[in-house]
């Protein structure tokens, strides 16, 4: 078996949506982000840290944060954050198995096959806790960037299709055991806390699984594409032609017949749920369009209309906090805070008879950096504006 499954999985919400998403990805260069390098070295030592519990033979039990300044398998470097990422993982799984008292039973970094859903489809889940004697199942992701996540989307729900066939779960088990499906998500920032949880039992997710079951099938014979929250995450939605019908039917209303909604409270919920998934596709096909648009513009590909330029940055100091402090206090303002006040808020302090004298003073020390890339229509830009004709 490969590493890397066909049906992973960790993209289910892309395939079980969108069944041709797996080949129109096929040959997209796989680039990881920092941030995902980071949550690969946080799981790094979440599940490092349970072993260490759960192996009695190591001699004492280890925390998080003694992983710190090590250096996790893909090269990173563990940090404060993903140490205390890591950590909100471990409490709450040792917090369930020790309240069953069931800390050997726990998988930890297990791979799982889904053979219900398709013979491609495998992949590692992060934590999982089976107590027959209970009927009760648990199941833990972890994720560490900052988008929220659900703890009843398709991943979870794959995963459990898994352990259902790891532990031998028939259909007439599946409607008596309950399960807990939780999302850890410590920088996410959600009002009830970094852990969230589904809760229900086995038996429903029947409807998910044969979901699961169809567009896996699509995959490999015939599939189709659909337009959703999930083209956000795909790596082809900047070729993608149904993402981009998609963006032009969202936008595109001319000439109406005159008519008002009267819409109530709920129809209005409704639409707001309509209306973030529309933003969501259109933005992910855009940010692929510009980049895709970028790169073709800075390989000398001419006929597009646009140009590329260098907006500027925010106004910095150029000279240490100290100096600038110094210059400040000379005219009466106190830059002296928690760190040294920006340029523009040390002028906005300075009293109003001196403010031009300051502000003449400062231009030697201070600088604005180039900001980010941004595309321009062609004769906008400060290269067209500084040979137009006066």
């Amino acid at each position: 078996m490969s590493e890397h499954a066909p049906l992973a999985p960790s993209s289910s919400e892309q395939w079980g949506h969108c069944s041709g998403s797996v080949a129109a990805q096929a040959d997209m260069p796989d680039l990881s982000s920092e941030q995902a390098r980071e949550g690969t070295a946080a799981h790094w030592v979440m599940s490092e840290t349970l072993l260490n519990h759960q192996d009695t033979t190591r001699g004492g039990w280890l925390a998080c944060h003694q992983f710190i300044g090590s250096k996790a398998p893909n090269g990173v470097i563990i940090d404060d954050k993903m140490a205390e990422g890591a950590q909100v993982h471990v409490d709450d799984v040792l917090e369930v198995c020790w309240r069953f008292n069931a800390l050997p039973d726990l998988l930890i970094e297990h791979r799982v096959r889904m053979p219900r859903i398709h013979e491609q489809n495998w992949g590692t889940l992060d934590s999982a806790l089976y107590l027959p004697d209970r009927a009760l199942l648990f199941i833990w992701d972890y994720k560490h960037g900052h988008r929220e996540a659900k703890p009843d989307g398709l991943q979870l729900f794959d995963y459990l299709a898994g352990l259902a066939e790891k532990f031998g779960i028939n259909g007439e088990l599946d409607r008596q055991t309950r399960v807990v499906s939780r999302i850890v998500q410590p920088f996410c920032y959600y009002a009830r806390g970094p852990v969230r949880e589904w809760a229900g039992f086995l038996s429903d997710l029947r409807g998910v699984w044969n979901q699961l079951y169809a567009k896996a099938h699509e995959v490999f014979a015939g599939p189709t594409l659909s337009t959703g929250p999930w083209c956000r995450d795909c790596k082809a939605v900047g070729k993608c032609s149904a993402a981009r019908r998609a963006g032009y039917n969202y936008i595109d209303m001319v000439n109406e017949p005159y008519a008002m909604d009267a819409m109530d409270a709920a129809d209005l919920a409704v639409e707001r749920g309509i209306l973030v998934d529309g933003l969501s596709t259109a933005k992910a096909r855009l940010d692929a369009v510009e980049d895709e648009l970028q790169h073709r513009i800075r390989g000398g590909q001419v006929g597009t209309g646009l140009a590329l330029e260098t907006g500027s940055g925010r106004l910095e100091w150029s000279v240490p906090p100290a100096q600038a402090r110094a210059l400040a206090s000379q005219f009466g303002v106190d830059a002296a805070k928690d760190a040294v006040l920006t340029p523009t808020q040390t002028l906005a302090l300075a009293p109003k008879e001196i403010r031009p004298h300051l502000k003449a003073t400062m231009e030697k020390l201070t600088r604005r950096p180039a900001g980010k890339l941004k595309l321009v229509p062609a004769e906008e830009s400060i290269g067209s504006r500084a040979f137009k004709r006066k």
